[in-house]
């Protein structure tokens, strides 16, 4: 039998002298062959590695990475993803495997990426976030046919406990409430509270977002320190308004109005149609609020923060609404669910989950004021005003 080529290209075949029929390809610069007593059993072995790409290329680790980052991440994801999935890299796989050649990585190579994490104490998230990004990259090299194998397979993540959850106590809420009471920006905290939002999801809420007829805001835009873009899960979910929330954007809407804000009245800010803007009409920058939220609670005498006002939505409402109902509020990809598909039987659960949280609200307030009775009459003098939900106008 002469020797002939695969038609599709990946070796060649022959009869042997010993009566054997073998198939032979050159890889990186490398003969591999097998053989078989007749040739359809050597092309079922042939057949089972014929989609094995032909690794005959010299990119390091680094150079697939630089490539992968520009040509499969920057033009289809959000530029925070793409500047973190870099940060990362650069940070922990460059600084470790970067100058390997792509198609002679190992999983023990990828294990001691996170070994080296691991020696800086870094978190288990983290690590768990270096993995999938590597995952991500060496699949698409092995789909590109640049590597026989993902080496990113059975990684283990060493186990750290968490760090507990920042969540606020009633007291520290009050402290907050007290010192941020002629703040232009209560109302903004105490709808995070009251929804659960994200900071960037706050900032950057319109007014057409607002459904005040059927109780419920859509949520399809974040600030963040790149601008304006997606939401955290690149997906638009749905928030109840308690009647506590639409009493504070009643409230907010009528600070606007009174301070004479620009977003109300000039033609070009107008059009921003933005919920919580700065005195100048505009969207305020992530970390400036975060500045001045840090501000209210170092004069509260606390530490708090948006995300810390989530995660008290979460704890105060943990008894009271079900995994998936916080799931669907929140926005988590584990939960998200299509309200066009099913609106009737969202509505009623919207309107029921909005009741919810106002009942886990008015015993906040009950709580609150139970404080300050008891304040008050230990200290034997009158008690003080207190910082109230304000009621939604009639």
């Amino acid at each position: 039998m002469a020797k002939q080529k695969n038609p599709n290209g990946i070796g060649s075949y022959k009869l042997r002298k010993d009566g054997r029929y073998e198939w032979s390809q050159m890889v990186d610069g490398k003969m591999r062959s097998l053989y078989g007593k007749t040739p359809k059993e050597l092309n079922d072995k042939v057949k089972k590695i014929s989609d094995l790409p032909i690794t005959s290329n010299k990119l390091t680790v680094t150079e697939w990475f630089e490539k992968w980052l520009e040509v499969y991440v920057n033009p289809l994801k959000k530029i925070a993803t793409y500047n973190q999935y870099k940060t990362l890299f650069e940070q922990h796989i460059k600084t470790s495997i970067g100058h390997r050649k792509l198609s002679g990585v190992k999983p023990s190579d990828i294990q001691t990426v996170i070994a080296k994490m691991n020696e800086k104490k870094k978190a288990s998230k983290t690590m768990k976030h270096v993995k999938s990004i590597m995952n991500i990259a060496f699949s698409k090299a092995y789909d590109d046919k640049l590597i026989s194998l993902n080496p990113v397979i059975k990684i283990e993540i060493p186990v750290k406990q968490a760090k507990p959850r920042k969540v606020l106590t009633i007291e520290e809420l009050m402290k907050l409430y007290k010192a941020m009471e002629n703040s232009r920006w209560i109302w903004s905290i105490r709808l995070l509270l009251v929804t659960g939002l994200r900071r960037g999801e706050l900032l950057a809420l319109k007014w057409t977002d607002i459904d005040f007829s059927n109780k419920r805001l859509t949520v399809d835009e974040s600030n963040s320190s790149d601008g304006l873009g997606d939401t955290k899960s690149a997906k638009v979910h749905y928030v109840p308004l308690s009647d506590k929330a639409i009493s504070h954007l009643d409230s907010q809407k009528l600070m606007l109005e009174k301070e004479f804000n620009p977003v109300l009245y000039n033609d070009e800010l107008k059009k921003s149609l933005l919920v919580f803007p700065t005195e100048q009409g505009t969207m305020i920058r992530p970390d400036s609020y975060h500045t001045m939220l840090r501000r209210f609670a170092e004069k509260a005498g606390i530490k708090a923060s948006a995300h810390c006002l989530r995660h008290t939505f979460v704890y105060l409402s943990r008894e009271s609404m079900s995994l998936k109902e916080l799931q669907a509020i929140l926005g988590h990809d584990e939960s998200t669910t299509t309200l066009d598909l099913y609106g009737d039987i969202l509505e009623e659960s919207m309107t029921k989950t909005a009741s919810k949280i106002d009942d886990i609200f008015n015993k906040v307030e009950k709580e609150m004021e139970k404080i300050e009775i008891e304040k008050a009459e230990k200290e034997n003098k009158p008690m003080g005003k207190l910082v109230e939900f304000r009621k939604k106008s009639s």
